[in-house]
């Protein structure tokens, strides 16, 4: 957000009760319309506006490619990244030229951009497992992860370790807490959001995590979180369940099941504070999980249309290093894994003594290997929390944040008891 502009406020859902309609059950949304007004509709029909000042979006073709005069965002991107590789999958039955145009845009700019062979996954298993770095970058003008004007810029504050078992058809996926402390590599910090940024982009930070949690990086993939709000908002919303009130600065969401726009989206994934978030950052990883959850119930309804329309998105926010091969098949694989062996969970940390003035969080070496053993070394042998490398800091708190380990399909259910409790609509 620009200095020169004002919060916007996203209002959700009033008290629940009966309006002046018929009282018949409604959908509860937020959404934006052409005169930017915000309209509120209670779990039982009465509505009311709040009116913001407007605000212009860019057309698609004017932004900048990557990394140039980028706002701040914050966000998700692993549903992003299952999109666009539906997506692409698609677009090899659309024409062999339109499938290498859109491949040769989402290419690392500079070739040298990709990882290491050193720390792929090992010879023996390719094929049965597949594991991704994917990363949501967070641009801010004027920061750029290397001396080379071509490269990506941005820290990479969403980081999510994707571990696809394509054998059994299961996907484990491990949220990094953008605050963890590395070390020195990070920089001044000291947190693993700036190691791309300090160093030579994502390859450094997946060999950072190759180095420190003993885990094979094959591909990586990064979404610039702007993406975020143009997605939600070509779907015409995204059906969220909301697990508590979330309010900050004037923008606020109500509990429940609410269909959000763009703009509520970013604010949802993106707040860190005011009640709920008491453990700011690790917090926010656990509330995003319901808008991964509500846009992969999305994906299951797209249409023709709709993939047309994402094109754009993924030519102009998506970069990766896998070869458009692997990403054939690795999307077709994706579509046939079921939501209840879809499993995410996060890194277990303490919080840690300031570093450089900064807060940061300790990674928890025992928790953390034996969340890695049991589910994200499932092919190969276990390591050990002493064989592990993570940096070791001060900690001011005596025990570890809960992994949270969580499956997709309960996710769903707990959204469709929501809607079941309250009357809402479908």
């Amino acid at each position: 957000m620009s200095n020169n502009q004002q919060p916007r406020r996203l209002n959700t859902g009033g008290a629940r009760g009966t309006g002046s309609g018929s009282g018949s059950p409604a959908r509860r949304t937020v959404h934006t319309s052409s005169a930017r007004t915000v309209y509120t509709a209670s779990a039982r029909g009465s509505s009311q506006g709040t009116h913001r000042a407007p605000a212009h979006s860019a057309p698609a073709h004017s932004a900048p490619r990557r990394g140039q005069n980028k706002k701040k965002k914050h966000g998700c991107g692993f549903y992003i990244f299952v999109t666009l590789l539906v997506i692409l999958v698609l677009l090899v039955g659309a024409g062999v030229g339109v499938y290498h145009w859109v491949m040769s845009n989402i290419a690392p700019e500079n070739p040298s951009q990709s990882i290491s062979e050193e720390i792929r996954t090992s010879e023996e298993y390719r094929g049965d497992v597949v594991n991704v770095l994917v990363c949501g970058i967070d641009y801010e003008e004027g920061r750029t992860y290397s001396n080379d004007a071509s490269s990506n810029d941005g820290m990479t504050d969403m980081i999510l370790y994707v571990n696809f078992d394509v054998k059994n058809k299961k996907v484990n996926m491990l949220q990094i807490p953008r605050d963890t402390f590395v070390g020195e590599i990070a920089g001044t910090t000291g947190k693993i959001n700036a190691v791309a940024l300090r160093n030579d982009g994502i390859p450094s930070l997946a060999q950072l995590i190759s180095d420190q949690l003993k885990l094979p990086v094959d591909y990586y993939a990064t979404i610039d979180m702007q993406s975020l709000k143009e997605i939600v908002d070509l779907f015409g919303g995204i059906e969220v369940y909301v697990p508590h009130d979330i309010s900050f600065k004037g923008s606020t969401i109500k509990e429940g099941v609410r269909t959000l726009d763009g703009d509520a989206a970013e604010f949802f994934v993106r707040c860190r504070y005011g009640e709920g978030y008491a453990n700011s950052d690790i917090d926010r990883l656990n509330m995003q999980r319901n808008f991964y959850a509500a846009l992969f119930r999305r994906l299951r309804t797209l249409t023709a249309g709709d993939l047309i329309k994402m094109v754009p998105v993924a030519v102009k926010y998506l970069t990766t290093d896998m070869p458009a091969g692997t990403i054939a098949s690795v999307g077709l694989s994706l579509l046939q894994v079921d939501s209840a062996d879809m499993m995410i969970c996060q890194m277990p940390v303490y919080n840690g003594q300031p570093y450089n003035k900064q807060s940061v969080v300790v990674a928890d070496p025992v928790g953390t290997a034996d969340l890695l053993n049991t589910y994200f070394r499932t092919y190969g042998e276990q390591v050990p929390a002493e064989q592990l490398e993570l940096a070791e800091w001060g900690t001011t708190s005596s025990t570890p944040t809960d992994p949270n380990v969580q499956y997709m399909g309960q996710l769903d259910a707990d959204a469709e008891a929501e809607k079941e409790a309250n009357g809402v609509d479908n």
